[in-house]
């Protein structure tokens, strides 16, 4: 692969991407709606169970989509300083690229399956409102 052929393959998956972390997004505002309907219910225990299995499945899917973006992210700036190392001349724009993700062949392959710290953080906090939500009485009376 030359240079262009990689910058458009990863383009294309990072328009992929876009279209999973939009789906996330309404996964998302689904998540907390059924929240919020469980509490207005007073729901029994199956309600809340589900509620929470949801929450944590939709979790588990945003965990999956940051992975996916960085592991993309990552490969990209492989694949290009793997071609640098090969001997071509690569743009100056492609060079700010695997400088500004520090990840080169010398790293290896990329984890799959490890997003960002804050993504990490991102989704600790969305399972602990899920949870809480849920199962803990967050009323001040």
């Amino acid at each position: 692969m030359n240079e262009l052929d990689i910058l458009n393959h990863f383009q294309l998956t990072f328009v992929a991407n876009a279209a999973y972390m939009l789906s996330f997004t309404g996964l998302v505002f689904i998540t907390f709606r059924l929240v919020r309907f469980q509490r207005e219910q007073n729901s029994n225990i199956l309600g809340k169970s589900l509620v929470t299995i949801f929450g944590l499945c939709t979790v588990f899917y945003g965990y999956t989509v940051f992975s996916y973006l960085r592991n993309a992210q990552l490969a990209q700036s492989y694949r290009l300083s793997e071609l640098k190392e090969s001997g071509v001349e690569l743009t100056t724009v492609t060079n700010s690229f695997i400088e500004f993700t520090g990840y080169s062949i010398s790293d290896g392959w990329p984890p799959t399956f490890m997003p960002e710290t804050a993504a990490n953080i991102f989704l600790i906090t969305f399972a602990l409102m899920i949870i809480a939500g849920t199962w803990v009485n967050l009323s001040k009376e």
